[in-house]
């Protein structure tokens, strides 16, 4: 395994997968930028928190102000993080996001919007920011956390479900384009797991429609409490270090050799990963059928 140290970027590293990222990456002697939104406001804190940790243990670990779903805030941090490290960056992880549920309908299209602001716009941003500097270097890596949900539909998922479909698109097309520049694309997908995502969930701004829809609104009502009683059970087989320790084998293995898509879930992996290979071979003739098939990703 390849542990030579590197440069890396983490948005929403404030709690959660990020946050647990952070310092396991820390810990294996990398040097990260780990971002977050309004670190002298709400997020403060956590910014304490995490620069506590690194001085207690001597880590090569820095917090930087970064909203995914501000230009300027992504190019202010760009500009940062690349002074400090005269023009180099190994590693960008996607991580930042929101969750949210309930009948579709019930969703406006501002709901629509802010959902696709920070899942998907905000993820585009980041890899604009960034990906002009792994070409140049002809090398690098870039970690998208998606979830199972952007291979599968649960129900009273829809718009979150749509937003992590779409990463998953648009992260294996960039793996496509950037595999014959030298710089891999991995897709984590996790599964439910008892982190803070659940804690800030986004609920839709028309409350009345979902009044309306009799047993649909109760099985989302109960499916909404199913969750919580999920993640509290001491025997729930999911624990976001091990999404954390999957980012990290990512980083830490040779170039070319890393798997596209990587599962995270006792609970459903295994039916994402039916789909993941079922969705490998049919990637396999479309891309022989284009006469792409040097694009081809065999891991």
């Amino acid at each position: 395994m390849h542990r030579s140290s590197k440069i890396i970027l983490i948005t929403g590293a404030s709690t959660g997968f990020g946050n647990l990222a952070a310092k396991l990456l820390a810990e294996h002697g990398h040097t990260v930028y780990a971002t977050m939104r309004d670190t002298n406001g709400k997020n403060k804190p956590h910014k304490e928190a995490l620069l506590d940790w690194a001085k207690s243990h001597q880590a090569k670990l820095s917090v930087v102000e970064l909203d995914v779903t501000q230009e300027k805030s992504v190019e202010d941090a760009k500009a940062f993080i690349l002074t400090e490290t005269n023009g180099s960056i190994d590693v960008i992880i996607n991580n930042a996001g929101i969750y949210g549920g309930g009948i579709q309908e019930a969703f406006t299209v501002n709901d629509y919007k802010a959902l696709f602001e920070v899942n998907v716009f905000g993820t585009a941003r980041i890899n604009n920011a960034f990906v002009p500097t792994l070409r140049k270097q002809g090398s690098g890596l870039i970690i998208q956390i998606s979830s199972v949900l952007g291979r599968i539909v649960i129900p009273f998922g829809g718009v979150y479900d749509a937003t992590k479909w779409a990463v998953e698109a648009l992260s294996e097309n960039l793996a496509y384009e950037l595999k014959p520049l030298g710089i891999d694309v991995a897709i984590i997908q996790p599964g439910i797991f008892p982190t803070e995502l659940f804690q800030k969930f986004y609920f839709p701004n028309n409350p009345k429609v979902t009044s309306e829809y009799g047993k649909s609104a109760e099985l989302y009502h109960t499916s909404i409490q199913t969750i919580p009683a999920l993640m509290t059970d001491p025997n729930f087989p999911n624990r976001p270090e091990q999404v954390a320790e999957a980012i990290v084998k990512l980083v830490e293995m040779p170039n070319g050799t890393r798997p596209l898509r990587t599962v995270v879930d006792k609970m459903m992996g295994g039916v994402t990963e039916v789909v993941n290979e079922t969705g490998r071979k049919v990637q396999v003739n479309v891309l022989q059928n284009f006469g792409l098939s040097e694009l081809t990703i065999n891991n």
